[in-house]
């Protein structure tokens, strides 16, 4: 990146901007779990010391970052469907799962460092705090999925946590191997998540299906 001046820096990062800045950079960087302060500072063009007085080191960073991207997909699900809104019939019930896995695997697909780092290590701090949070987060649309297929008659008895679990492994392996350009994994998202969701559907005891 282009370094600029101190001066014209400066200028530019007051008011809590550089710490702006210095994230929407990280975002940008192919390998986020890698990445490397005094660069960002350099591509900025402001000093290492600069940095170190919005964040005391990498790991802060990417903590931030972390809780970033789970906002970002937090978002993706809420575009998904209402969580305040219950589906109407099994066929919605049924497509509401399908958005939301659709919504994963694009993100994925789209930001493939970002959905790493939330998953890693890096972002433990920020998915435990996400979880114990009392307003609705990223966690909140997966169970409320599935429990729309019960209340829908599309499986028979309440979605166990085994079920839960099984339902995110299958999507989140699809997500991966699209990642690695696993030929298996490939194809357009949509037609993918169809598969996933069909498959998920016969795991945890769909009617009909």
């Amino acid at each position: 990146m282009k370094k600029v001046s101190k001066s014209i820096a400066s200028a530019r990062y007051h008011h809590g901007d550089l710490r702006r800045a210095l994230l929407e950079a990280a975002e940008k960087a192919p390998d986020l779990e890698q990445i490397s302060l005094r660069e960002l500072a350099s591509g900025l063009g402001v000093s290492a010391a600069a940095v170190y007085r919005h964040f005391d080191g990498r790991e802060a960073l990417l903590a931030e970052l972390a809780a970033v991207g789970i906002a970002q997909l937090t978002e993706r699900f809420a575009d998904a469907f209402d969580l305040n809104t219950p589906p109407a019939d099994a066929m919605q019930a049924i497509q509401r799962l399908h958005r939301l896995g659709v919504a994963y695997l694009r993100f994925a697909d789209e930001q493939p460092a970002m959905w790493r780092l939330i998953f890693g290590v890096h972002a433990a701090q920020t998915r435990a705090n996400a979880l114990q949070k009392s307003e609705p987060t990223s966690y909140s649309y997966l169970p409320a999925a599935l429990q729309g297929l019960y209340k829908t008659g599309v499986i028979a008895v309440p979605p166990a946590p085994g079920d839960l679990l099984f339902t995110w492994s299958t999507v989140h392996g699809a997500a991966a191997l699209r990642i690695g350009k696993v030929a298996a994994a490939q194809g357009e998202v949509e037609h993918v998540g169809a598969e996933v969701v069909q498959r998920i559907l016969r795991g945890i005891g769909a009617h009909g299906l």
